[in-house]
């Protein structure tokens, strides 16, 4: 399953750390960042494509009450970030 995350963040510097220091529950659920970043110009306007290997490596990440704790920390506006799920029919890094 692949996810859309956006939202307000602090910087991605800080944004960037906090993964960084998770990456063991990262391996844990499954994930993998396809994409991760801010617009151009605007540090605090975040998006992440991220895929999960499993549905419960989904569930797994959404009930981490601690990384929820973390990522609010490292400036995360959780009230405010949107999660969409994605469509099963997609391309990955496709070069022509």
């Amino acid at each position: 399953m692949i996810l859309k995350i956006e939202g307000p963040i602090e910087t991605f510097a800080k944004w960037k750390a906090m993964v960084h220091s998770n990456a063991e529950k990262i391996k844990k659920y499954g994930m993998t960042f396809l994409y991760a970043g801010t617009e151009k110009g605007d540090d605090s306007k975040f998006i992440g494509i991220v895929k999960f290997d499993t549905m419960e490596g989904v569930e797994a990440f959404k009930a981490d009450e601690e990384l929820h704790k973390e990522r609010a920390a490292a400036g995360v506006d959780l009230a405010n970030s949107v999660t969409t799920p994605m469509g099963d029919d997609f391309l990955e890094q496709y070069k022509g």
